[in-house]
């Protein structure tokens, strides 16, 4: 199979590590809460104090224009009170919001919060492979503290938007 080939079979949701039924827990991330459309997940590399990424749940696609309207309405609005719960909790500087797919074609946000003193502040994260990325585990006493927190501020999000 060539790699062009590799790359169609992705982007049809052949073997999608995103696509449902997906773990709470991995390598990766931990379950933060599923929203409207899609979930919330802690990333494990926590670098970026903060960082999440948010999966679109209703089905596979690949690019946000592959979205219906409503879809793209609902995952937008999910991304607005992600980014708002998480503003709440971590008070960073400034969030870079990003959906790339370049690895993983199907559509996912990265939230990640940026600090004045984090290593590449003012820079992208994403033009160091990896592989060459630092990475930071927090203890699970607070990986737990913060999931809890982000929670708790889904919910407040919530409530102050009428979702709830």
């Amino acid at each position: 199979m060539s790699d062009r080939d590799e790359w169609n079979a992705r982007v049809a949701g052949t073997g999608c590590p995103l696509c449902a039924p997906r773990p709470e827990s991995n390598d990766h991330w931990d379950l933060i809460a599923p929203l409207s459309s899609s979930t919330l997940y802690l990333a494990k590399n926590q670098t970026y104090r903060g960082q999440c990424q948010l999966t679109f749940d209703l089905r596979h696609v690949a690019r946000l224009d592959q979205l219906t309207a409503d879809e793209y309405a609902a995952f937008t609005a999910d991304l607005f009170l992600a980014q708002s719960a998480l503003a709440r909790v971590v008070a960073a500087d400034h969030m870079n919001v990003e959906s790339l797919g370049n690895v993983v074609p199907h559509v996912h946000w990265h939230i990640v919060p940026r600090y004045w003193n984090d290593a590449r502040w003012g820079l992208p994260i994403w033009t160091t492979p990896l592989s060459a990325m630092p990475y930071h585990a927090l203890d699970d006493t607070e990986r737990t503290h913060l999931i809890e927190a982000i929670r708790a501020a889904l919910r407040e999000a919530s409530i102050e938007e009428g979702l709830i």
